[in-house]
């Protein structure tokens, strides 16, 4: 291994160990309540560590092929401190103002979504609502109104043709409608006795 690839590789395991600090702080921010343990939360922190440790290998790989020397865990560990004692602070602060101006921005857009979009088409669909009952209703009082209108003269020229008949035709025409109700109920009666 020549003096440039250590070189690079001193360089980049300080950046990688940088790297974890700034990693460690945004999980720890996200993903890493105090209280609350669960197996959740230790699945998860396997999978953190995992990911740490095959990036900085892919790391170490393209710089040196992925050969492991002790210079480098010191590296790692130098960055590290670096980033705890440098630039903890600063990210910490960058990372709060950083979210709360992402939430902000995201409670603006909501509000705009809402304001301009959501309510606008909920006004609309129930003003359009509002007609299509209008119309409806209007429609059925017309009809309704038609339908007595022909239905009147039509009940006065039942009436008159009933009264034209003679009573003893027409007292077996209703006691002919009064039979055929009697036969239908039985009927009835039988059909739902052979579902039982």
């Amino acid at each position: 291994m020549t003096l440039t690839v250590q070189f690079y590789t001193m360089i980049a395991m300080v950046a990688m160990g940088v790297w974890l600090g700034v990693a460690m702080d945004t999980y720890s921010r996200f993903l890493h309540p105090r209280k609350n343990k669960s197996i959740w939360l230790y699945g998860n922190d396997i999978v953190f560590w995992l990911m740490q440790g095959l990036l900085i290998f892919y790391v170490l790989f393209e710089v040196n092929e992925g050969a492991l020397r002790f210079y480098v865990f010191l590296a790692l560990l130098c960055g590290y401190a670096a980033y705890r004692a440098l630039f903890q602070q600063l990210y910490r602060n960058s990372l709060e103002r950083i979210i709360i101006v992402v939430i902000g921005l995201f409670h603006f857009v909501r509000s705009l979504f809402i304001h301009l979009i959501y309510k606008p088409i909920r006004f609309i669909l129930k003003v359009l609502l509002s007609l299509c009952m209008m119309i409806v209703s209007v429609g059925v009082t017309i009809f309704w109104f038609i339908i007595k209108l022909f239905w009147v003269p039509f009940k006065w020229i039942l009436l008159l043709l009933w009264k034209l008949i003679p009573r003893s035709v027409r007292s077996l025409l209703i006691k002919t409608a009064g039979l055929a109700d009697k036969i239908k109920n039985y009927i009835y009666h039988w059909i739902s006795k052979l579902r039982k």
